[in-house]
């Protein structure tokens, strides 16, 4: 939500025109300046119901965005181009002050060292580079220093010396996912929409799930707390990694 649209466009249009020379260069150039300045918040057809949003912070939604700032999350340009805006950042981690144990995705990275004040130093270093260059900040909220044998949280994970398992807080959110599709389940007939929502938010956590040693865990915790009613509309495909709806079967008449 935060990033700046000028500062990637001017970055990707150089880049573009840097290291790329084919005859459909200007088209490339216009395809990613559409992409990035489009605004889906202008004439957009929000679809359910208002409330939904209730729980929704500010910061997640392009609806409270500053001028020229954000992309939406669901385009997979989006991704890329988040990725490519950062990589100025990864540059000057690995480059400038050669921290070799370093990893990001989008707008999440560790660092692992030795020293823990080395690491208390380093924060407003790169706070200043990213206000500095990028117009980006660190979440005071969301720096987490802790020895290494606890563990490193990344991506919904907890990263030990010799095994990776799922981070309580996703396998709580997980949980809670599933009581919240059960309650509108019980309360009405969930509508062809919101079985969509049902297998994307399912999908999405199995999706994280599946790249650890979960099996077990996600077989408990979908056997044990999803309600009947959705086990009559959908079904789990291989081996407990996708929810996917079942087909209705369709009557034949003979005249």
């Amino acid at each position: 939500m935060g990033i700046n649209k000028n500062i990637l466009f001017e970055k990707l249009e150089h880049f573009i025109k840097e290291k790329y020379s084919a005859p459909d260069l200007e088209l490339i150039v216009e395809l990613c300046n559409k992409i990035i300045f489009n605004n889906p918040t202008k004439n957009c057809i929000i679809k359910g119901k208002s409330s939904n949003w209730c729980d929704l912070p500010d910061t997640k939604s392009l609806f409270h965005s500053k001028t020229d700032c954000g992309l939406p999350i669901g385009n997979l340009t989006s991704q890329i181009f988040a990725n490519f805006y950062m990589d100025i950042f990864d540059h000057y981690i690995k480059h400038d002050l050669k921290i070799r144990y370093y990893g990001r995705y989008v707008d999440d990275f560790v660092i692992v060292h030795e020293n823990k004040e080395y690491l208390k130093n380093l924060i407003p270093k790169l706070s200043d580079f990213l206000q500095s260059n990028l117009q980006a900040c660190i979440h005071p909220k969301k720096i987490y220093l802790q020895h290494y044998s606890k563990g490193v949280k990344f991506l919904g994970a907890v990263i030990l010396p010799n095994r990776i398992y799922i981070a309580n807080r996703t396998k709580g959110n997980f949980y809670h996912a599933i009581d919240k599709h059960n309650r509108k389940a019980n309360d009405h007939k969930p509508e062809k929409i919101e079985q969509q929502a049902f297998l994307s938010s399912m999908n999405s956590y199995l999706g994280i799930m599946k790249h650890y040693k979960t099996y077990k865990l996600r077989r408990i915790i979908i056997f044990k707390n999803l309600s009947a009613w959705w086990w009559n509309h959908v079904y789990l495909s291989g081996g407990i990694s996708k929810f996917v709806l079942k087909r209705r079967k369709t009557k034949n008449y003979v005249g």
